[in-house]
């Protein structure tokens, strides 16, 4: 949602990633769990002709569980949203919809091990889902290994005196299979030819990163270090040139490698994990979060290195949460890029949850301004 202000109303069908629903003890059997998204957006450029664009659409994330045993699995995800980019300057209802599978794997999962194998999602990053806010996923997509075909395994290893030290390890390449296209409108498969990093055809892209939790010392404290380095592939075709310009040559390839820190502290009132409180509503935390991504070859093209700094807090107090979050992308030889965003979110009911941002973001020079609303609805069976 780059340069948009977002009035979101959460009606659709999304899962939610990584929590299992209870089944009945019978197997096999199927599960599904998802979220029901209806996202207004709408920015405004504070340059140029202060042009504004709005999109209303649907975002529906669901996962289908087809369980063989307790610990066994195929795991299917898909998601309808918009899958054509909106123009500057365009106001649009309900367009742009198309299908797309997310995740379609085997999964097994051991006292101490885990592992999926087919298109999975590469476990790289924290901002992507623990900064709060509606913006700050986007802005930091450009590590975000979503929708790869290969493997990801994990071991966890406890310790009374070091806590939950889990590495995890994934070996992967682009998806350019029928999986790979939108499907309920026209699009076009992912081929080799669209170029970028990690699109070779071949498992030789991986990632390494090694998650520590429940240290005695520090109880309340996450980290997590890692490791990305993804293939080189063809170059990326430049855009088409605009009417009456020469086009431009495309950017040397190059293997893009990515390292990663971040860190995350759940720090309660300790009054208010007390039963009573708590059953009153006034649990209340304060949950601290910093990022730091190195990226060389952003994409794939030589020479496009960039950082990424992200830094949020979060305030939660019963059923509302608050949080501030900034990020900063420093590009190499031009100046840094910038989101800021203020978000509050409220659980009406067990299923359903309001939220709402306000922020700025600054890319290719242009500054726009960001609100957006969202409501959610969320079941499983």
């Amino acid at each position: 949602m780059n340069g948009r202000l977002s009035l979101c109303v959460v009606l659709g069908c999304s899962v939610l990633h990584g929590v299992a629903e209870a089944d009945d003890g019978m197997y096999p059997n199927v599960g599904i769990e998802y979220d029901a998204t209806f996202q207004y957006d709408r920015s405004k450029a504070k340059s140029g002709n202060d042009r504004t664009t709005s999109d209303g659409y649907l975002d529906l994330v669901s996962t289908v569980h087809f369980r063989f045993s307790p610990d066994t699995e195929i795991w299917l995800g898909t998601e309808v949203n918009p899958v054509v980019d909106i123009k500057p300057g365009q106001e649009r209802w309900f367009k742009g919809l198309g299908l797309t599978v997310t995740d379609l794997n085997f999964y097994q999962q051991g006292v101490s091990t885990g592992y999926r194998i087919g298109k999975i999602q590469v476990p790289f990053g924290r901002a992507q889902d623990a900064a709060p806010g509606l913006y700050t996923k986007d802005f930091v997509k450009a590590y975000d290994r979503g929708g790869m075909l290969g493997a990801t395994g994990e071991y966890r290893y406890f310790n009374e005196r070091i806590g939950n030290i889990a590495p995890n390890l994934s070996l992967y390449t682009q998806d350019n299979t029928f999986l790979s296209r939108p499907y309920l409108r026209p699009g076009k498969q992912a081929s080799q030819a669209d170029g970028g990093a990690a699109n070779t055809g071949r498992l030789n892209s991986y990632a390494a990163t090694v998650n520590w939790t429940s240290w005695p010392a520090m109880p309340f404290l996450e980290a997590q270090v890692a490791y990305m380095r993804n293939a080189k592939g063809r170059p990326v075709p430049p855009p088409a040139p605009d009417p009456g310009q020469p086009p431009q040559p495309a950017t040397p390839a190059a293997a893009e490698t990515v390292k990663g820190l971040s860190l995350r502290a759940i720090i309660p009132s300790m009054r208010s994990t007390d039963l009573g409180p708590t059953l009153h509503g006034e649990y209340l935390d304060f949950v601290p979060f910093v990022e730091y991504v190195d990226v060389q070859n952003e994409g794939g093209n030589q020479g496009a290195d960039t950082t990424y700094l992200t830094t949020a807090l979060t305030v939660d107090y019963g059923r509302w949460n608050y949080g501030i979050t900034g990020t900063r992308r420093g590009l190499s030889g031009k100046p840094d890029e910038r989101l800021t965003e203020l978000s509050v979110g409220y659980q009406l009911t067990g299923v359903i949850k309001l939220a709402g941002s306000i922020g700025r973001e600054k890319v290719d020079g242009k500054t726009s301004d960001l609100i957006g609303f969202t409501i959610t609805y969320s079941g499983g069976y």
